[in-house]
């Protein structure tokens, strides 16, 4: 039997093109043994990504009405990113069914970007093989109780939620800079801005640039509204 006939089975569909779900779980290193290239998931990945972040988007509206349109983008971060992703392959066993080659040497089943990937190359192929409704409505099955149920989380690392939650909107990276740095050498005081394009995000104090630099962040998450570009 077809490996690949268990997830089909779990997401209830008939593929009608097996070779593209084989696509979506190929890794790039693949295609160094087979001398080949784009035979493998990255191009599906750019597909799976905007569907995801299209339903998981509109699932974080519908359930938090109250919600503003900077934290509306923090919590949508807490599904779109590696880890989260990375768990719901995890959680239906996509690691099993994933191709590698011999340059790879990570255990997949710790390989949170590659996990990541296959994800969204999986509802990639997907919108390929069955269409846009049937792909929507299995990406929100998958998320729905989740978002519905979700709350924002300050992460323990706030340069990193700050980053990720810039990102999914924007692509790009955020900047921090030192504004003010005074006392003795003993007891030093730094005061830190969070920028993007130009545009002060938040604004922090600590007694490192480090410390600094996470009040910043912190700050920022607290009222992040997305910035506009300029025209």
């Amino acid at each position: 039997m077809n490996k690949m006939q268990e997830i089909y089975k779990i997401f209830s569909f008939s593929p009608q093109n097996e070779d593209v779900f084989v696509l979506a779980f190929t890794h790039p290193s693949v295609n160094g043994i087979a001398k080949t290239s784009h035979q493998d998931y990255e191009r599906l990945e750019f597909l799976g990504d905007s569907v995801i972040g299209m339903v998981v988007s509109e699932l974080c509206y519908i359930y938090h009405p109250d919600m503003d349109q900077g934290e509306l983008s923090v919590l949508k971060t807490q599904f779109v990113r590696s880890e989260s992703e990375a768990k719901y392959a995890k959680k239906y066993g996509f690691e099993k069914y994933i191709s590698v080659g011999n340059s790879f040497k990570k255990d997949i089943d710790k390989a949170t970007n590659v996990l990541e990937d296959v994800f969204e190359s999986f509802v990639g192929a997907l919108l390929i093989d069955q269409g846009l409704d049937f792909t929507y409505k299995t990406v929100r099955d998958i998320f729905e109780d989740d978002v519905k149920n979700a709350k924002i989380i300050v992460e323990e690392n706030p340069k990193s939620e700050l980053q990720e939650a810039m990102q999914a909107d924007y692509k790009e990276s955020v900047n921090y800079r030192i504004l003010l740095e005074e006392g003795p050498s003993h007891d030093r005081h730094y005061v830190a801005g969070v920028y993007f394009e130009e545009k002060e995000l938040g604004r922090g104090e600590g007694k490192s640039k480090k410390e600094a630099e996470v009040a910043a962040a912190k700050d920022a998450l607290s009222k992040l509204a997305l910035p506009e570009r300029e025209k």
